[in-house]
């Protein structure tokens, strides 16, 4: 058993809560970076992780904003 199994081990029994948290915030970190990547692969919508999709008239703008009607 490696040096860092050791120490996980015998710190898991002396302070199992702290470990607990340490295995939930580790899991919080993992997760965006498993879960989107598979919504993408089934098609599903991204937006709130990669922003919303501007339309091609408010991206240009510079302090003035257009309609698609001033087109």
């Amino acid at each position: 058993m490696s040096g860092f199994a050791k120490f996980v081990r015998y710190y898991a029994d002396r302070e199992p809560v702290v470990v607990a948290s340490c295995a939930i915030g580790a899991v919080a970190v993992v997760l965006p970076l498993v879960v989107v990547p598979i919504r993408r692969s089934l098609g599903l919508p991204t937006d709130q992780y990669d922003g919303p999709k501007i339309p091609a008239y408010i991206q240009k703008s510079r302090g003035h904003l257009t309609t698609p009607s001033d087109e």
